[in-house]
């Protein structure tokens, strides 16, 4: 439409061979015009779309002119924030500092906002209340709720009665931590766990610790490779599960090869054998007994720490 244009006002020739076809070229100027309108109506749309777009997407990352206080946090001015609704402050999703800040006593360069059911909520509540979640980015290892948590991973803390309280939630645990007075790797995640079955029993435990892949947990001189272990409030080990032996072990009479799985205080076992660890040697390999000599392949032993066996199961019979 617009070369048309141009070619009428500056070549003679043109617009002869307009005038001498008035009635064709005029039906085609005209077609083309509407295409144009066309044309122009739809870019018209687009940029007001993409100008909207840009507009929400600004209103969703404010930058903070001002300090505010929000999430129970002192927020210095250059704070970038990520909201899930545009110009709703109560909707943080991502909070970036300028420099480090106080989040709840833990020095913090930034934190992503999310929730986590109550954990201390009614065990008879079926629908527990919501809690607000920070995940922190964090410049150094910190002591939270007598764990020294590592800065390698973000660490998570919960908030209670409107912010006033927080507690620990997760974390991957740096040196220095113990349990049952054996060293806890550096890189193993701590994470707050209760453990609940669908006929709705559940146990007393509060902290699961997933030991660090690779890292050997040394308990009652088993080596644990790998174990989730589970602890009450106070620390105490309730329960160890998925562990293997990473070298050879002897309990009382018995030595286990590597790779010999092991439980202790799970469901099923803890009734019937209390306080007894399972042994589960891999098919092809043996336990062998100072007494009997070698158990078959593939079975199983429940024996207490004293090295007391309590029962051997045949493969089949686990």
């Amino acid at each position: 439409m617009l070369l048309w244009a141009v070619a009428l006002a500056l070549f003679p020739r043109a617009r002869q061979s307009f005038r001498a076809h008035r009635g064709r070229s005029t039906a085609i100027l005209a077609a083309l015009g509407v295409t144009s309108s066309f044309f122009v109506l739809m870019c018209v749309i687009s940029l007001r779309v993409e100008l909207n777009t840009r507009k929400e997407e600004a209103a969703k990352h404010p930058v903070l002119e001002k300090r505010e206080h929000l999430l129970g946090i002192d927020m210095p001015p250059g704070t970038r924030l990520s909201l899930f609704n545009a110009g709703d402050m109560k909707s943080i999703e991502k909070v970036e500092f300028p420099h480090v800040v106080d989040v709840h006593g833990i020095p913090a360069v930034a934190m992503n906002v999310g929730s986590e059911f109550d954990d201390e909520a009614p065990r008879n509540d079926q629908y527990p209340p919501s809690l607000t979640a920070l995940r922190l980015t964090t410049t150094g290892p910190r002591t939270i709720d007598g764990w020294i948590c590592g800065a390698n991973e973000p660490l998570e803390i919960v908030l209670r009665n409107d912010a006033r309280i927080r507690t620990l939630w997760l974390c991957h645990l740096a040196d220095g931590n113990r349990v049952a007075g054996v060293a806890v790797p550096a890189g193993s995640r701590l994470m707050r766990s209760t453990t609940a079955y669908g006929d709705g029993l559940r146990d007393n435990d509060y902290w699961e610790i997933r030991v660090a892949d690779g890292a050997v947990f040394e308990l009652s001189s088993l080596p644990l490779r790998h174990p989730d272990v589970r602890l009450d409030r106070n620390r105490n080990i309730l329960a160890f599960d998925y562990a293997t032996l990473a070298r050879a072990a002897s309990v009382g009479d018995l030595t286990y090869p590597a790779g010999t799985d092991v439980r202790f205080g799970v469901r099923g076992l803890r009734e019937h054998y209390p306080g007894a660890w399972l042994f589960k040697t891999a098919r092809g390999q043996h336990a062998v007994s100072k007494i009997i000599g070698p158990l078959a392949d593939g079975a199983s032993v429940a024996q207490a720490p004293s090295g007391k066996v309590y029962a051997i199961f045949p493969p089949e019979a686990e």
